[in-house]
């Protein structure tokens, strides 16, 4: 005994320290303490790629804005008179990629919840599966579907992307397998 405290032995100590359980977490903060990564990954992947969607009809909306069809001033015959409508509606790879990438890769991130937008065997051959496949899908829309388009509100969108990609990755390295399908009613 020092300066009055009793003398406690090493077996006294093991058999406090395995008779202290630790107790779940309580109050409000308690459902935020048993959060699933993989889930609330899932959820911002799924965001991003409903904001994708919403950009890509942004974009296309803002080229068919001043876009005028000519039907007056052309002749029946006339190779270019609607020469600017096929700057949106081209099956050219050049402009078809280029005008139709973000709905594309927004409706393809949101069918990887909601089933009912997988329209063919196609879309499963391309969607991801894991969360590492996930990240990639996440980095392509990153950097091929959002930061090019609609000003600073595609930065804005691929910033939010890269996290979504740094998520997933997070995600796979929590051991998380399969992506966790969000409960959609679709």
């Amino acid at each position: 005994e020092a300066r009055g405290l009793p003398h406690i032995g090493p077996g006294a100590l093991i058999a406090i320290a395995s008779s202290v359980r630790p107790t779940a977490p309580s109050g409000p903060f308690a459902s935020m303490a048993s959060c699933d990564v993989g889930v609330f990954t899932s959820c911002l992947c799924l965001i991003a790629s409903l904001c994708t969607l919403l950009l890509g009809i942004m974009f296309v909306v803002l080229r068919l804005e001043d876009m005028d069809v000519h039907f007056k001033h052309c002749e029946f015959l006339e190779e270019d008179c609607n020469y600017y409508w096929r700057g949106v509606f081209s099956f050219r790879p050049s402009v078809f990629f280029d005008v139709w990438t973000p709905l594309f890769l927004g409706v393809l991130g949101i069918s990887v919840h909601v089933q009912s937008l997988r329209f063919c065997a196609f879309f499963d051959w391309f969607l991801p599966h894991n969360y590492l496949q996930y990240a990639a899908f996440m980095l392509v829309t990153c950097l091929f579907a959002n930061i090019g388009y609609c000003g600073k509100l595609g930065v804005i969108l691929g910033i939010y992307t890269a996290v979504c990609f740094v998520m997933c990755v997070v995600a796979r390295l929590s051991k998380e397998g399969e992506i966790k399908q969000v409960q959609t009613k679709y």
